[in-house]
C-alpha cells in the first residue's frame, strides 16, 4: 500500500517520491541484474536504465502485481537485453555470492568436506548457467518467489516458466553426476 503512495506522488511530479522507491528496491535490482550479468559496473549501469525506464513507464502500472514484481520485469528484460548485446564479446565469469538457501543450510549443519565440494560444483554449475535460466533458478530458488511472479517477470506462462525450471534443475542434476 505504501509502495501505491508514492507511486501516485511520482505520477504527480514528485520526483522525491519516485526516490524513495529507488532507495527501497535499488539493492534488490542490483542483486538481481547482477546476476545476469556477471558484473558490478555493467550491473550499476543496467540499474540506472532499470529505474529510468521504470519512471518513464510508470503510469502503466496497473496494481495487478506488486511494485516489486513490475520492477524485476523490467530489471529482467533490460537486463537480458544487455547480454544479448554484449553477447559477441567474451562473457565475464564472476562469482556466484548467493547459495541456494536449503544447501546452505544444509552445509552449515554438517559441513563436511564431500558436501562442501558438491555445494561449490553446483554453485559454479549454476553461475555457467546462460543468463536467462540462472535469472529463474535465481527468482524461484533464492528470491523464493511464487511461480506466477517469476512466469510474469519473465514474460512467460505459469506452465512454460515450470517447465523450465524443471529442465534446468534436471540439467543441473545431470551435470552434478557426471563427474
Amino acid at each position: 500500500m505504501e509502495d501505491k503512495l508514492y507511486i501516485e506522488k511520482a505520477l504527480k511530479g514528485d520526483t522525491r517520491a519516485y526516490g524513495v522507491l529507488v532507495d527501497k528496491y535499488q539493492s534488490l535490482i542490483f542483486v538481481l541484474v547482477r546476476r545476469v550479468c556477471n558484473n558490478s559496473d555493467d550491473a550499476m549501469e543496467i540499474l540506472q536504465d532499470v529505474f529510468l525506464k521504470a519512471y518513464q513507464q510508470l503510469h502503466t502500472f496497473r496494481g495487478a502485481s506488486s511494485f516489486a514484481t513490475w520492477l524485476y520485469r523490467i530489471a529482467f528484460n533490460t537486463a537480458i537485453s544487455n547480454v544479448r548485446k554484449t553477447r559477441s564479446g567474451s562473457r565475464n565469469k564472476g562469482t556466484y555470492e548467493t547459495e541456494i538457501k536449503h544447501t546452505q543450510d544444509a552445509w552449515e549443519e554438517d559441513p563436511d568436506p564431500e558436501r562442501e565440494a558438491q555445494f561449490e560444483k553446483l554453485r559454479q554449475l549454476v553461475d555457467d548457467l546462460p543468463p536467462s535460466e540462472r535469472l529463474l533458478i535465481e527468482l524461484y530458488y533464492y528470491k523464493e518467489l511464487k511461480m506466477e511472479e517469476v512466469a510474469y517477470i519473465s514474460g512467460m506462462t505459469v506452465a512454460n516458466a515450470k517447465v523450465r525450471i524443471h529442465r534446468i534443475r534436471q540439467k543441473l542434476q545431470t551435470e552434478m553426476t557426471v563427474s
